[in-house]
């Protein structure tokens, strides 16, 4: 009973924090990510749900080099943006930033769980118990749970895969068979949504080749669990060839910049991120005894998703280094040798170590770590342009629903997002997207472009946070 009540106490103090500004508008931390992500929720409202053809509000060149007129958007299977548009269907006076932010919340809450249950099996009830704590509170796991990115997704599937797949070592007969078919069917998901959940996927490995050596299953159940699990993303792939203006250029994402194992990857990646960020600086004691501490019943897995971890930094390395949303990915793993690291410093022998101030130093550094961790992170949760919210809304009230927008803010969609049009997220040869279909002007910046503009066309609305212009004269 107590350990049900430590679990489900979680559970909720993780939806309590996971609440903490969730009616903040798409202008935050990384909103121009969020805003792509949410705006294809909002057509699926608006236009209904086409999965094959996702689409979204930016019809500029910008991500893919190709003009975009139908805001084609082919990047992960819309699956994340299908459970949006379901919470939003669910309550519609949450409204769609709201609900996709919900939506995030409840997938996390399932990942915490996982952990637990993961951790559990593997380790014992008090190392599962703790690898859910740290993925409960750590501030920068907290922020990841409330985006509107379909990362919650990919971790919620690859974890439930993990799992089915444990159940499926320890049962016989048709069981076996259907957790393996669960297994395989999540791990598409994890896949299709975020081709990066390969990296995490060797333990699944390790598993399903264990159970092969056995005799448990046989090649044909190897097979089908490869091609199951890797058939849909490869489909998805070849699907979007179809439309390459609506495909983001994504070389830079491995090593364009050559930044891979320089001085300033171990730095960022390494310090910046990991030290800093997600560890709060302390965090690195339980994470270094995390990795060092001999293994009991779960084998190599742990050490397997810290080879993970490692080939994706390597391999992911520029968009590692780029965007901090990369590392959200592996927060469940580092929270299982967090967790490891933690109980092994709680273990420590009485006989050499004082049982008291060992405990209190483990407390003293867990509290230092979230502590450090959250004055840094705190920061993403503020609105720091309110006025682009403003002028979207305006234009929203005063531009007719068929409008094409200009929104410069330099290439950074959440402007434009906030304008509920479609339309380009930067200035410029504004005559030439007159051509194409643009009929308003708005910016939060009189700036020359701003002022030549107002002389041309016709002044909608002025103020000292933004002006709109209707181009027409």
């Amino acid at each position: 009973m107590i350990k049900k009540v430590l679990v489900i106490g979680l559970l909720v103090l993780g939806l309590f924090l996971r609440l903490y500004k969730i009616d903040n508008p798409v202008a935050d931390w990384h909103s121009f990510r969020q805003a792509d992500t949410a705006s294809v929720s909002r057509n699926f409202i608006e236009k209904g749900v086409n999965l094959l053809v996702p689409t979204y509000h930016d019809n500029s060149n910008i991500q893919s080099g190709v003009d975009n007129p139908h805001g084609y958007r082919m990047v992960e299977f819309p699956l994340y943006n299908l459970l949006h548009y379901s919470v939003y269907q669910l309550h519609p006076a949450w409204g769609v930033d709201m609900a996709g932010r919900l939506t995030s919340v409840f997938l996390s809450l399932i990942s915490i769980y996982l952990v637990f249950l993961i951790g559990e099996k593997l380790s014992g009830f008090f190392v599962g118990w703790l690898a859910a704590l740290f993925m409960t509170v750590l501030p920068f796991s907290i922020y990841y749970s409330r985006v509107i990115l379909p990362e919650p997704l990919m971790i919620v599937s690859i974890l439930a895969s993990y799992w089915f797949l444990i159940k499926m070592s320890e049962t016989q007969g048709l069981k076996k068979r259907l957790y393996l078919l669960f297994g395989s069917l999540l791990f598409a998901v994890a896949i299709l949504v975020k081709p990066f959940a390969i990296f995490f996927a060797l333990p699944h490995a390790a598993i399903i080749f264990r159970s092969w050596a056995k005799g448990e299953i046989t090649a044909l159940d190897v097979i089908f669990f490869s091609l199951f699990g890797l058939y849909p993303f490869i489909w998805w792939r070849q699907h979007i060839l179809n439309y390459p203006q609506g495909v983001p250029a994504s070389d830079w994402l491995l090593n364009s910049t050559g930044i891979r194992f320089r001085p300033a990857w171990f730095r960022w990646l390494f310090g910046e991120r990991l030290g800093k960020l997600i560890l709060g600086v302390y965090g690195t004691g339980f994470l270094m005894l995390g990795l060092i501490a001999k293994p009991k019943d779960e084998g190599i897995s742990y050490w397997l998703w810290a080879i993970g971890i490692l080939l994706y930094f390597s391999v992911v390395a520029g968009g590692n280094v780029q965007h901090d949303y990369y590392q959200a990915i592996i927060i469940p793993f580092i929270c299982f040798f967090l967790a490891k690291g933690a109980a092994l410093m709680l273990s420590l022998s009485r006989t050499t170590y004082s049982r008291f101030l060992t405990i209190i130093m483990t407390i003293v550094i867990f509290i230092s770590m979230i502590s450090l961790s959250w004055y840094d992170v705190k920061g993403w949760y503020q609105v720091n342009n309110w006025p682009i919210v403003e002028a979207g809304m305006a234009v929203d009230r005063l531009a007719p629903p068929d409008a094409k927008v200009i929104a410069p803010y330099n290439g950074d969609t959440a402007f434009l997002y906030q304008t509920h049009r479609p339309g380009w997220p930067i200035g410029y040869d504004i005559e030439d997207k007159m051509l194409k279909g643009a009929t308003y002007y708005v910016s939060v910046s009189y700036d020359d472009e701003a002022r030549n503009l107002e002389k041309k066309y016709t002044l909608v609305e002025k103020n000292d946070r933004f002006i709109i212009i209707k181009l027409s004269k």
